[in-house]
């Protein structure tokens, strides 16, 4: 039987000169393979990812990562275990997307190495075209397209994201994600997203990690934590108007990033 990816021990966090806790005495043994985080905003989904990868270290407790406590680890022993994509990953460089692609694969952690693979990559995320651009200049969707891109090429045996395709087209994330269920079942590796698509969450993992409003997050397989009792429980909101809320949610994201929408499509989608 194949370790836990991540332990929780007893584990409290609570960001500096802030009241309230954000994960209070949390117990978590989960599974390696693919699992999506649901809940509403602000109940510790982002904090969970970096707890879990070592970005953040827990102010309470252990954080135990494929067997290795997150607070023993230094930068180039983390590296291997784990990978984080943040939700809003912007970034300026001087070299063109290509050639960063090419040297993230050189020195990450797969073995061995093949050009096949790099131009799979490529392909997947259709970032042939954008091959000669800086990041700097890419679009939110082509962003995180290359993105993902370097997170399967430097090749962690896990990597966490936030919310890392909610600014591609409908069929990217269909592609996207599929795309990652054959590679984590054909190298082992492990990938844990938040999303607030219902449909993609259902379809695409084994495991939900479900956070409620109120009280401790919960796991387990899809099958018995995709119910409406759960749910609900955990929206505190019927599940009608949760996928009215989720169509409104996609019709925010089609029409822009949520600093450019109206304060009414905002306080509507707020419980995402």
């Amino acid at each position: 039987m194949n370790e836990p990816l991540v332990e929780f021990q007893g584990v409290s966090f609570q960001y500096p000169e802030t009241d309230a806790q954000v994960l209070d005495n949390v117990n978590l043994s989960l599974p390696q393979g693919i699992c999506s985080l649901m809940g509403q905003n602000g109940t510790g989904k982002s904090t969970f990812l970096l707890l879990a990868s070592g970005r953040l270290l827990p102010t309470q407790g252990k954080v135990i990562l494929l067997g290795e406590d997150t607070k023993a680890l230094d930068e180039v022993k983390k590296q291997p275990l784990a990978s984080l994509v943040y939700q809003n990953m912007d970034f300026e460089t001087e070299e063109h997307l290509g050639d960063l692609l090419s040297f993230v694969y050189e020195q990450g952690y797969l073995s061995p190495k093949n050009d096949v693979f790099l131009r799979e990559i490529i392909d997947i995320f259709e970032l042939s075209l954008l091959l000669k651009r800086k990041t700097h200049i890419l679009a939110k969707g082509e962003m995180q397209r290359a993105v993902m891109a370097f997170a399967l090429l430097f090749g962690s045996k896990s990597v966490f994201m936030d919310e890392p395709v909610f600014a591609m087209e409908d069929y990217q994330k269909h592609r996207t994600f599929e795309y990652l269920c054959d590679h984590a079942r054909s190298t082992g590796r492990s990938f844990y997203f938040s999303i607030h698509e219902f449909e993609l969450s259902k379809k695409y993992s084994d495991y939900l990690l479900l956070f409620p409003k109120s009280g401790h997050p919960e796991s387990g397989l899809k099958e018995t934590m995709f119910t409406r009792e759960k749910i609900e429980q955990a929206y505190q909101v019927p599940l009608e108007f949760l996928h009215q809320k989720e169509n409104l949610y996609r019709k925010m994201m089609n029409q822009g990033t949520p600093g450019s929408l109206s304060p009414e499509i905002l306080e509507n989608t707020r419980i995402l």
